[in-house]
């Protein structure tokens, strides 16, 4: 991993997302224009369509530190969850957080969801679609809903270290970057929260609750190739949960919004 030279990197794995490139690039400029000590965004990028180039257009017209890593066909190992950890590679922030790229994810649940790995109150911190603030509106009918709560008890059943989330197969959530630097992570599919669980190096851990939105554009990546994937992946995890020696946390508390000072800007 690159060498930590600003607070916070959010990894943005995108495929076919060229019209939420801009409205997510704004809602992030907003949303933490109080961080201090600066934060870059990477967008590793799976796609066939124009997002790229969209990427870079962006890019050239914000202030954001913008870092585009696209791989190409044939370069694309582990899916979402290999996407992921190449940005986990290049990031060099003290604090990665991870976010689609389709706004399901709103920007604004960025700042409560960094403010305790940023002030060392937790190691993890996973975003829920089942908290307090619970909001499953992004979820396609009640069949998706089944399959959601279904695969979540399936987790907690195979993989104890995922028990203190109460939404660990979430694609939002932050980490303090030793949590990653020295795991063994072998991304498979969309799960990486879990994976991050189960092989991560952690102790503490809490949820941050926000509502799961409509897609802003484009097509759900969601298929039953991937519910297939998500199984084997569980299967291959199960092994090492079961030889871990790591207590799961409990008790885990939505976290506190932050407030802090204007960044510094941080460009590459």
């Amino acid at each position: 991993m690159s060498r930590s030279t600003c607070a916070l990197s959010i990894v943005v794995p995108t495929r076919n997302e060229a019209p939420n490139v801009a409205p997510l690039v704004d809602g992030l400029e907003g949303a933490l224009a109080d961080l201090t000590g600066g934060w870059e965004l990477i967008f590793v990028d799976d796609s066939d369509d124009a997002t790229p180039a969209e990427v870079r257009s962006v890019a050239e017209r914000t202030s954001v530190d913008v870092r585009l890593l696209h791989r190409e066909p044939g370069a694309r190992q582990g899916g979402l969850g290999g996407a992921v950890q190449a940005g986990f590679r290049l990031a060099r922030g003290r604090v990665i957080s991870v976010m689609d790229g389709d706004l399901q994810h709103p920007p604004e649940v960025i700042p409560a969801l960094v403010a305790p790995p940023l002030s060392g109150d937790a190691d993890i911190v996973a975003g829920s679609r089942y908290g307090q603030q619970k909001g499953t509106d992004g979820l396609d009918g009640p069949w998706r809903r089944l399959v959601s709560w279904s695969c979540r008890w399936l987790a907690y059943l195979a993989v104890p270290a995922s028990r203190p989330f109460e939404d660990p197969l979430s694609g939002l959530f932050a980490v303090r970057r030793e949590v990653v630097e020295e795991a063994d992570l072998r991304a498979d599919g969309y799960k990486i929260l879990l994976e991050v669980a189960a092989r991560g190096q952690w102790r503490s851990a809490c949820n941050v609750a926000y509502s799961f939105a409509e897609r802003n554009a484009g097509d759900s990546k969601a298929s039953l190739r991937e519910g297939l994937v998500f199984l084997r992946h569980l299967v291959k995890l199960t092994y090492r949960s079961r030889h871990t020696t790591r207590a799961p946390g409990s008790g885990a508390q939505p976290a506190p919004a932050a407030s802090e000072p204007r960044p510094l800007p941080v460009r590459s």
